[in-house]
């Protein structure tokens, strides 16, 4: 066969391998990594609830969430502490975790609130914090593979958190026009003027997965903290769609640098403050 017949099965073949280690290291290969990813991702979920040996049942479950660092600092889903604080119960809060042996959990306190974007922080005392790493939910597309984790039904199914598999099916507004004025309530509006975008999610988020954390199934980042109540109250005032939606991490980040940002010491009597030259 002439050299220049051959050029054509040469780029013929080259292309088809190409295209078969794209496919090698595309769709499947988050998944086959998963294990490895979700037995780092479950140690550091918990269960935020009550516990108040006066009540009946002394333990009240209210959404899942998760550890951001060394220090016992837990990122959860502000509706859940909402009604908590109405009733004025915030001394009865607690995280459950997995590797705990009792059902009593661990006493943790409000730390920080947004509840524009849904997100409540807690300082958890005792247990052992396994922090997940945040990622930049920037940068997410459209189709990007992504896992959550958290306690479906909460207490109902034991201490074992559940993980699913999915993609990003729309990146979208918090809110989108109501079709007439008596739908137009304070929330929606607000979320209209000052609107930001929410991520739809294949995945199925049950009731109690709220305050979990959406994750990358290769690092196990966290992108995204498992929202539905939130969103459906501005998102579907027309619909009960079931479909499943998570708060960007990013929109986190301004409540929590402000609340763990280091406390300057102040300058004692007398002291002259340290001045550049």
């Amino acid at each position: 066969m002439p050299a220049n017949a051959r050029t054509p099965l040469r780029l013929a073949g080259a292309l088809w391998a190409l295209a078969h280690a794209a496919l090698a290291g595309g769709p499947a290969e988050p998944l086959a990594r998963l294990p490895d990813t979700v037995a780092r991702v479950r140690l550091g979920v918990g269960i935020v609830g009550t516990y108040n040996p006066a009540h009946k049942p002394p333990v009240a479950f209210a959404a899942s969430g998760f550890f951001i660092d060394e220090h016992g600092h837990f990122l959860t889903a502000d509706h859940a502490i909402e009604p908590i604080a109405e009733r004025k119960r915030l001394r009865t809060l607690r995280v459950f975790l997995p590797s705990d042996g009792g059902r009593l959990g661990h006493p943790a306190r409000v730390v920080a609130r947004d509840a524009r974007h849904d997100f409540a922080l807690l300082e958890v005392q005792g247990g052992d914090y396994f922090p997940l790493q945040l990622g930049d939910s920037t940068r997410v597309r459209e189709g990007q593979a992504i896992a959550i984790c958290g306690f479906p039904f909460g207490l109902q199914l034991g201490l074992h958190p559940s993980t699913g598999v999915g993609i990003i099916s729309a990146v979208c507004p918090i809110a989108v026009p109501a079709p007439n004025a008596q739908l137009l309530d304070p929330e929606t509006i607000e979320a209209l003027r000052a609107p930001y975008n929410v991520f739809q999610l294949d995945a199925t988020a049950h009731p109690g997965n709220s305050g979990g954390p959406l994750f990358d199934p290769l690092t196990g980042r966290v992108l995204g903290v498992v929202n539905r109540a939130h969103i459906q109250k501005t998102k579907e005032k027309i619909i009960s769609s079931g479909i499943s939606y998570a708060m960007p991490i990013h929109l986190a980040r301004p409540m929590l640098d402000k609340a763990l940002k280091p406390k300057q010491q102040p300058t004692p009597p007398g002291a002259s403050k340290a001045t550049t030259p």
